[in-house]
């Protein structure tokens, strides 16, 4: 009889496909920049521009903000920026002002946030934003030190069906190294070609006997401005001379972009519970 297991990070280890997601965050960061909900973030995916900003016209922190990008690192201002919202679907932001700047500050990746780190010094920031933040669009106009950056921000095109399907193949076949070439840099971390299909490679001792998808891709933008395509499959293997099942998830991340592969979420383990569990119902 065919056994049901929990199968969680551990368990896909066993078979050598690893869901490794780690944030590799700095261990000097002096301090993450949070916010509360209903925070909203945009990102640019063909510059990596991401703003995030407090629109919430109730709370204490209305008009906080900061500002990261490839080559600026991370600008937090000084006050809060100035909003004008003309109706639901129409809300501006200014500001004009003195900054912090972490010009070294590590951008890891869409699923985190940018922490200051290292050597901070002042700048002088200008931003003249426009947002719906019911479809998620922006276009946000940024100077840090009269240095001009265009962000646009929209929900990933509902287009995963290539990655998925080549992500379902390099599973099946336990194609390490493709999984690594479809990977998301969460899903690698940190590590080398060579050294993730030894690393995952070194923990195999069961073989996958199929995969495949049980219904339709669900698309998710979080309210941090992260894109993900959540699949539901079936994955059966064997392990010790004993057949298993699991009903999970995979779940891909637009980045850069393009689609990529994140991780493989049981369906059993708690919705939300960690950075590493997509829940298709609630992002």
């Amino acid at each position: 009889m065919r056994k049901r297991t929990r199968f969680g990070v551990a368990g896909l280890a066993v078979i050598g496909l690893a869901a490794l997601v780690v944030a590799n965050l700095p261990g000097h960061a002096e301090a993450a920049v949070n916010f509360s909900d209903p925070s909203v973030g945009f990102r640019d995916q063909a510059s990596g521009a991401y703003l995030r900003i407090d629109l919430d016209s109730t709370a204490a922190g209305v008009g906080q903000f900061y500002f990261s990008a490839p080559g600026v690192g991370l600008v937090v201002p000084a006050k809060t920026a100035t909003l004008d919202p003309h109706s639901a679907h129409d809300e501006q932001f200014r500001f004009d002002g003195a900054a912090t700047q972490y010009a070294s500050a590590v951008l890891t990746s869409d699923i985190a946030q940018p922490v200051p780190s290292g050597a901070s010094g002042t700048a002088t920031i200008k931003v003249i934003g426009h947002d719906d933040p019911t479809a998620r669009t922006a276009n946000v106009e940024v100077w840090i030190n009269g240095k001009h950056f265009t962000l646009k921000a929209a929900p990933a095109p509902h287009n995963a069906g290539p990655t998925l399907t080549a992500v379902i193949t390099a599973l099946k076949a336990t194609d390490l190294g493709a999984l690594y070439d479809l990977g998301d840099p969460s899903l690698r971390n940190g590590l080398t070609r060579e050294q993730f299909v030894a690393t995952i490679g070194a923990t195999g001792g069961g073989s996958v006997t199929g995969l495949a998808p049980t219904g339709a891709t669900t698309y998710v933008t979080t309210s941090a401005g992260a894109d993900f395509a959540l699949t539901p499959i079936t994955f059966d293997y064997v392990k010790n001379g004993v057949p298993g099942e699991v009903t999970a998830h995979l779940r891909l991340i637009y980045t850069g972009g393009q689609w990529r592969y994140m991780t493989m979420q049981p369906d059993n383990a708690p919705a939300n519970s960690d950075s590493n569990t997509p829940d298709p119902t609630v992002p």
